[in-house]
């Protein structure tokens, strides 16, 4: 009996070691949570801690930058990248790292905590996983912000006259000087500007355009002028009835294109 009983006894647990579908189920592994985390959760998804505020007026997303800053990754501490009195732009960095910036005032130490999304996302790069959350620990040494654009005059912005495809257009400056053809080259100045708000969004000079390589809509308004001429072309309205760029050209000069170009 006694031996019975102590086969009894010890079966199950030798079944166990043999048959594993009948084993307990193995407990779950709760995920461990980031090492490095913050505070502070902002709407877009940016969290962040003020290790240090600082003062005065705050970046904006034109301004550069001059930072200290270290870079990790959320789950396990692993610096990815770091610099000492470096210099961007903020509208240059990942968005996150962005709006992070922008929070901080001149003299603060903030840590950001930069979800994927906002980061680089499913790709990674380098040594960044793909679906990486983030953590910079930033301090703010000091901003620069650009001079503001150039703003061209609300009389100078529209145009009275229109040609059969759309494009309108004012002639600022006449001249009686060649007319361009299929196998020049144009030397322009142009100015290119927000149709409704008159904000310069670009601006070269002595541009040098082969006419067959234009877009068919720059190589109209081309055609309409003369060596010597300035024009101003409003672009044709889109489908719902808005323009977005309008355009001060100058005809400096008319040459040959080269032949690679024709």
């Amino acid at each position: 009996m006694l031996k019975r009983a102590a086969f009894a006894a010890i079966t199950p647990a030798l079944l166990l070691q043999f048959t594993p579908a009948q084993a307990a189920a193995p407990v779950a592994v709760k995920p461990k949570p980031p090492v490095l985390s913050c505070t502070t959760a902002t709407a877009e998804g940016l969290s962040y801690t003020v290790i240090k505020p600082g003062n005065d007026d705050r970046p904006n997303a034109e301004s550069k930058v001059t930072v200290n800053y270290k870079g990790m990754l959320s789950a396990d501490g692993t610096e990815f990248d770091s610099g000492q009195a470096a210099q961007f732009s903020v509208g240059g960095v990942i968005p996150g790292f962005a709006q992070g910036l922008q929070l901080m005032q001149v003299g603060g130490s903030y840590r950001l905590c930069i979800p994927a999304a906002l980061g680089y996302g499913a790709a990674g790069t380098g040594p960044i996983p793909a679906n990486a959350d983030l953590v910079f620990e930033v301090d703010l040494l000091s901003f620069t912000n650009p001079p503001p654009k150039p703003v061209i005059p609300v009389a100078e912005r529209s145009c009275s006259q229109s040609t059969a495809t759309g494009l309108g257009f004012e002639i600022v400056k006449s001249a009686a000087g060649k007319k361009p053809v299929d196998g020049d080259m144009a030397l322009v100045d142009f100015t290119i500007f927000d149709a409704n708000t008159g904000i310069v969004q670009q601006k070269s000079e002595w541009e040098k355009i082969p006419l067959r390589q234009a877009s068919p809509i720059f190589r109209e308004s081309l055609n309409m002028m003369s060596a010597g001429s300035t024009y101003r072309f409003c672009m044709p309205k889109t489908q719902d009835g808005t323009q977005s760029s309008n355009i001060i050209v100058t005809l400096i000069d008319l040459r040959p294109a080269p032949a690679a170009d024709n």
